[in-house]
């Protein structure tokens, strides 16, 4: 069950790390472990408690222009990092080399690599163990989207030529989003794609290379086949969105019903403020063009009701403290773990990567997420140290 703060709002425990390597590699990582709220006697209390081994680790890696941290407060983010921590995962996010840039593999590659053997021999190489009390590392699972997914094709790739190199840094299962492999890439982790419905390039290149490593053999359901048996690749399973999505007056309110501050009076005018501005149709909700070339309409929307904005219509009030103000969806606590960047960021993204994900086409999404974590779990395994 997700931790919740005084006010309901999803309280992510976040802890950011500088993690270094001789010689001179060095990144920050931000940690999420899977903990439970746990009552004290008689219910009077309650204390949070962090599992020390994961069912699963999953390395989250995000695509140009966004940090590490907008996982944790971006609320597609929000949803698949609670789906995750509910079942019982970690989560690792490492920032970039350039965090608004994109991933690069000459600046970012051989740093992840050695980073996540550091981090993963120093924080679970003991924590976990087998049934005869052997040391083992849980199943390390993988998210990409855009950059972030061409990334983690990368290292599934180098996984495969040199498993001696990374261990014990292997996947055991992939998702990547909205992206590709490079066709040099090929591997035999299960891997998940998400495609959106509004990307038909996209899905043709996903559907053309899982074709191409099943050369020599039959696929089936995703499933590399000869002579009627499974062999030693993938599966690969492809999952495509629903399309585009209308922007019901009650969007955000739903989005963020964990957080007061959304009520419906506020998702009501956020909804007539894109209808005013010719984003969203009023009559049927619909979204009228690609929201990315909007960009006036919907930054005069977001700054409305940006962070200081609502803190000095707060000072304003009788009835509101300004101190409980904070963006939309972030507990006091991750607030605190917030540099001002990120917090400037929360800001306007609460608002831009709900219509970009409406508009079915390029965008981190949750959509088909519960499926991606039951594949990772169904095709993972804790290995021996």
């Amino acid at each position: 069950m997700s931790n919740r703060d005084e006010t309901g709002v999803i309280d992510f425990h976040l802890n950011r790390r500088i993690l270094k390597e001789f010689p001179g590699h060095k990144r920050e990582v931000l940690l999420l472990s899977p903990s439970l709220d746990v009552q004290g006697r008689g219910g009077s209390h309650s204390f949070e408690a962090l599992i020390k081994c994961p069912r699963g680790i999953l390395f989250m890696f995000h695509g140009c222009g966004r940090y590490a941290a907008s996982f944790f407060y971006s609320p597609q983010g929000r949803k698949m990092v609670e789906m995750a921590t509910q079942m019982g995962l970690g989560i690792v996010a490492f920032t970039k080399s350039e965090e608004l840039g994109c991933w690069n593999w000459a600046n970012d590659g051989d740093t992840v690599q050695k980073l996540a053997k550091k981090f993963l021999s120093s924080r679970l190489g003991k924590a976990c163990a087998g049934p005869n009390g052997e040391s083992v590392y849980p199943p390390l699972y993988a998210f990409g989207a855009s950059s972030g997914g061409s990334f983690v094709g990368m290292l599934s790739s180098q996984m495969k030529q040199d498993p001696e190199e990374y261990a014990p840094f292997l996947f055991s299962a992939v998702n990547i989003q909205i992206m590709a492999p490079n066709e040099s890439d090929h591997w035999d982790i299960p891997t998940v794609f998400t495609v959106m419905n509004g990307d038909a390039q996209t899905a043709k290149r996903v559907k053309d290379w899982t074709n191409s490593e099943c050369t020599n053999f039959e696929l089936s359901g995703g499933v590399c086949m000869k002579h009627g048996e499974p062999v030693n690749k993938g599966p690969y399973k492809i999952i495509t969105t629903s399309g585009r999505k209308p922007i019901h007056n009650t969007h955000f309110a739903h989005t963020y019903q964990d957080d007061p501050q959304m009520s419906d009076r506020v998702s009501g005018n956020i909804h007539q403020d894109l209808s005013v501005l010719g984003i969203v149709n009023s009559a049927t909700d619909e979204i009228l063009a690609n929201p990315r070339f909007s960009k006036d309409a919907v930054t005069s929307i977001w700054q409305k009701y940006d962070l200081l904005t609502r803190k000095e219509m707060a000072n304003d009030s009788k009835h509101m403290d300004a101190s409980d103000v904070h963006p939309f969806g972030v507990s006091k606590r991750l607030m605190r773990s917030l540099k001002k960047a990120e917090l400037e960021d929360a800001n306007s993204l609460w608002l831009i990567e709900e219509l970009n994900v409406a508009w079915d086409e390029h965008e981190i999404t949750a959509e088909g997420f519960e499926d991606v974590l039951s594949f990772f779990l169904e095709t993972g395994g804790a290995r021996l140290e």
